[in-house]
């Protein structure tokens, strides 16, 4: 048990905290035959009941889970689930990969992608801060928000870029300080240009591909960085692994 309350495997050196950010808005119910969210929570549950068997990650990796819809929520570990970011504990937020039990997600709202991506830093940095005032060896936090949608307002609006720029800029000021790694994944009709005005360098596009393989990636890109690894150089690797997914995903689907 380590001096958090937060137990980690044998073999653990460093800590590695990871936050998820979720799309949980309308669009995630759709397609009605088939909908997005329950082959999410389907990914979710299965990818995190696997993870036992990555030693590197039970070791290291601890994760904060975040949706946004018309509310922004975060996983409450110790209640076994969602509550909203304001009224949450901090301090019990993140917990070790191998002890994460994802809750079952619903999909419905709007899409409050800003709100969710400044909880999610303000989260980020206060973990980060709480392990070093620990003495805890702690690397850079990664961000990762999955979505098939484009930012909007309380109204259900499409967010425009002056909208985002303040969002935008907080990202890149972190970044640039390294405080953290910031990375988008859009699936399924997101709205890339928008998604790439908060994350410029950092947004992949992986139309087809299922969530379980893209909580691969998610998980392996953050094992597989170095502490002092430019973020723009994670970008670049995280966004050609990307690619090539994709490559990968249309060849198995034109050979069927």
């Amino acid at each position: 048990m380590t001096a958090d309350g937060i137990g980690f495997g044998t073999g653990y050196d460093e800590r590695q905290p990871v936050v998820l950010l979720l799309d949980t808005s309308a669009s995630m119910g759709r397609p009605e035959e088939n909908p997005r969210i329950d082959e999410l929570n389907a990914a979710l549950a299965g990818w995190f009941d696997g993870v036992r068997a990555q030693e590197r990650l039970r070791t290291r990796v601890e994760v904060c889970l975040i949706t946004f819809d018309s509310a922004v929520r975060v996983h409450d570990p110790a209640a076994g689930r969602l509550v909203p970011v304001e009224s949450a504990d901090p301090g019990g937020l993140f917990v070790p990969v191998d002890g994460m039990r994802p809750p079952t997600l619903r999909a419905g709202g709007l899409t409050r992608l800003t709100e969710a991506v400044e909880a999610a830093l303000e989260l980020a940095r206060a973990r980060r801060r709480t392990l070093q005032r620990q003495r805890v060896p702690v690397r850079r936090p990664f961000l990762w928000v999955l979505t098939d949608g484009a930012p909007s307002d309380d109204r259900g609006r499409p967010l425009d870029p002056a909208a985002l720029a303040e969002t935008a800029e907080r990202v890149r000021r972190g970044e640039a300080a390294g405080e953290w790694v910031f990375q988008v994944i859009g699936v399924r009709g997101a709205d890339l240009p928008m998604l790439r005005v908060i994350a410029p360098k950092a947004t992949s596009p992986l139309e087809s591909l299922d969530f379980g393989r893209i909580l691969d990636l998610l998980f392996q890109s953050t094992d597989d960085s170095s502490p002092d690894q430019a973020a723009d150089l994670i970008h670049q690797q995280v966004n050609d692994r990307a690619a090539r997914l994709a490559r990968m995903d249309r060849l198995e689907r034109d050979h069927r």
